[in-house]
């Protein structure tokens, strides 16, 4: 073969391989894109979805965060937030022992964001020592609310002893934006039933918003007043509390007090006002203690007031005494049957046998030493026992009139065993809108409005003692609710038969007229007096106001007060209020006690003639026409009703 031939095959086989080389190239990307686009896809894919897992994550996190904020939020109105924490912070400062001549807490600056709003609230010129100041930290802290003390100054006017602290406080409370409004800061209920200082159990109107006894029930505060008191058990019987937690004072609630929840923030539930014990033992703001002298004290000792067969139990200590004389014994001198003190605890209990009358019995409560026997503490222990409570008695009208338009008042009274001032009167329930009571004197007022439903209405009054077991007492009035027909009524005329003179009354609500003689009664509205003379142009009316003048074609409401009741000067009140007043007088019309009798007015000349007598028609039909004469002929009058 030659060179040529060879030279050919040789290019030819080349041109094969690159051919086969580049072809597969092609099929490879063909065939293999695809795939590989895929795989990068899954790659891109599985990296967002956990980028996305993650922000989910974030998510849940961020909003259950936001659900926990919103749940210990201020409320979303930065008014009514900045309101309500104001009184909150208020309520505590108090309770911590805050005070002073220039104690105040007023609002502060507020800041709206779109995320979330604060509002402030200072503390200023308040005094207190360190362990009040130490205690508003403590439960400032445990509160479960979005919160935080911004500012603060602190300034103590001695170095020795307990000094009270000038401070200055500046608190911020968070509102999260979405928060609902509400009328409270914090759930709050009222108690059923006032508590002395030494029950331990407790009931309150159900609130949803207080935890139940469920699995897991944990222990919860309240506040009372300025007490607050864990508690530790909820069953059907009520709550079971200690008292006077964190330092407060266990004190006397009267029923229907008000019950706030205290919430603690879940993660400083095992913080106690103990931990703060150091910074108040060692007080920065005071010099080193001198070397200790000791001036022992009987304390726990302290004079009780009790109810009859209530048991009484307290414990006496020995304050400020040397440890290093030994442990004090107590005991008891001078003590009425039945007391009896542990020596070894200063445990004092007395059970008053049911044959002791109320009265004050004492003991001497002593302590000693055993390094020093010859130094006697002593204090002496008072216990009163009181006088079973009795219920008040009430006195107040059982009927009286009221008139629309018109002012109407009531006095209602009681008498009890106690000091009248802690008698306290209220209204029962079902009285008319309007109508109210002073709780302290009793004096029922209402001025119905024109448009108030006419009709009878019965109300209770109620009154309650002051007494450590309250008792209470209730009286019904009924009400007789009129239109003003005093303004209705009208004197239309006077008519003479046979000698006697007749006052003819027409009412123009009802149509109906009066035909009414000298020593008869007039009862309209809340009028009610005796009629003592008529005449041509006049009616002279009596009641215990005094003499009344009516004159012809005049409202009865319109009559002239024309000689006032002279009373005596020691004079009793009278049970019924004048006439002018909207009370309903008793039937019968007696003068006042210690009133002298009014004296009747001058009768004026009788007519020159009489005219014939109508013929009298019953009450609630129209009168008879009027006669051919007219009663006065020298005037001219109204004729009278009927004419």
């Amino acid at each position: 073969m030659d060179d040529q031939k060879r030279t050919k095959l040789l290019a030819a086989g080349l041109g094969a391989v690159v051919a086969v080389y580049f072809g597969r190239s092609i099929v490879t990307n063909w065939v293999m894109g695809p795939i590989r686009d895929l795989e990068r896809k899954v790659t891109t894919a599985e990296s967002q979805a956990e980028k996305l897992a993650d922000q989910e994550i974030q998510l849940n996190v961020a909003q259950r965060n936001l659900k926990d904020w919103k749940a210990i939020s201020l409320p979303g109105d930065l008014d009514s937030a900045q309101r309500l924490y104001r009184e909150w912070v208020f309520d505590l400062a108090r309770q911590c022992g805050f005070s002073g001549s220039g104690f105040e807490v007023i609002p502060g600056a507020r800041s709206a964001q779109k995320e979330y709003s604060t509002v402030a609230v200072e503390i200023k010129k308040a005094e207190v020592d360190l362990q009040g100041l130490a205690r508003f930290l403590y439960l400032f802290d445990q509160s479960a609310l979005l919160h935080r003390i911004s500012g603060m100054k602190v300034d103590s006017p001695g170095a020795q002893g307990n000094p009270r602290l000038a401070v200055t406080l500046t608190v911020e409370g968070m509102s999260v934006t979405g928060t609902e409004n509400r009328a409270e800061l914090l759930p709050r209920t009222r108690l059923v039933g006032g508590i002395d200082e030494k029950a331990q159990v407790l009931k309150a109107l159900p609130n949803e918003l207080f935890p139940v006894q469920p699995d897991g029930f944990e222990p919860f505060l309240v506040r009372l007043d300025r007490e607050l008191l864990q508690v530790v058990e909820v069953s059907d019987a009520g709550w079971k509390v200690v008292r006077g937690y964190a330092g407060t004072k266990a004190a006397v609630h009267a029923d229907e007090a008000t019950v706030e929840l205290f919430p603690v923030l879940w993660d400083r539930r095992e913080k106690r006002l103990e931990d703060y014990q150091a910074l108040v033992a060692s007080s920065p703001f005071v010099l080193p203690a001198a070397p200790k002298t000791w001036s022992p004290k009987l304390a726990g000792v302290s004079d009780k007031t009790i109810r009859p067969g209530e048991v009484v139990s307290l414990t006496a200590k020995l304050d400020n005494a040397d440890p290093e004389l030994g442990v004090p014994s107590f005991a008891i001198e001078e003590a009425a049957e039945g007391m009896a003190i542990d020596a070894a605890t200063g445990q004092f209990t007395w059970t008053p046998a049911e044959s002791l009358q109320p009265g004050k019995y004492s003991a001497l409560v002593a302590a000693v030493q055993s390094g020093k026997p010859d130094q006697k503490i002593s204090s002496k222990l008072t216990i009163t026992i009181q006088e079973q409570n009795v219920a008040p008695k009430i006195t107040v009208q059982t009927a009286a009139t009221v008139v629309l338009g018109r002012e109407f008042s009531l006095q209602a009274t009681a008498t009890d065993d106690g000091p009248a001032e802690s008698l306290k009167y209220s209204l029962g329930g079902g009285a008319p809108e309007g109508l109210g009571i002073d709780a302290k004197s009793g004096l029922l007022k209402w001025m119905p409005a024109r448009s108030f439903t006419p009709g009878k209405y019965d109300i209770t009054v109620n009154v309650t003692d002051g007494g450590r077991d309250p008792k209470s007492a209730s009286a019904k009035i009924a009400l007789d609710v009129q239109d003003d027909y005093a303004a209705m009524t009208t004197l239309t005329g006077t008519v003479s038969r046979d000698g006697t003179w007749f006052a003819w009354l027409r009412n123009r609500g009802t149509g109906v007229t009066l035909k009414l003689k000298a020593g008869e009664t007039v009862r309209i509205s809340e009028i009610a007096a005796e009629i003592t003379e008529i005449t041509a142009r006049h009616v002279l009316l009596k009641d215990q106001a005094g003499i009344w003048k009516l004159l012809l074609g005049g409202a009865l409401r319109e009559r002239v007060l024309e000689v006032p009741a002279t009373p005596v000067t020691e004079a009793v009140p009278p049970a019924v209020a004048p006439a002018e007043s909207s009370v309903a007088p008793e039937p019968s019309l007696p003068a006042a006690p210690g009133a002298v009798p009014a004296v009747p007015a001058p009768a004026e000349a009788p007519a020159a003639t009489e005219p014939a007598a109508p013929a009298e028609s019953a009450p609630g039909t129209p009168a008879a026409p009027a006669p051919a004469e007219p009663a006065v002929p020298a005037a001219p009058a109204p004729a009278p009703a009927g004419a």
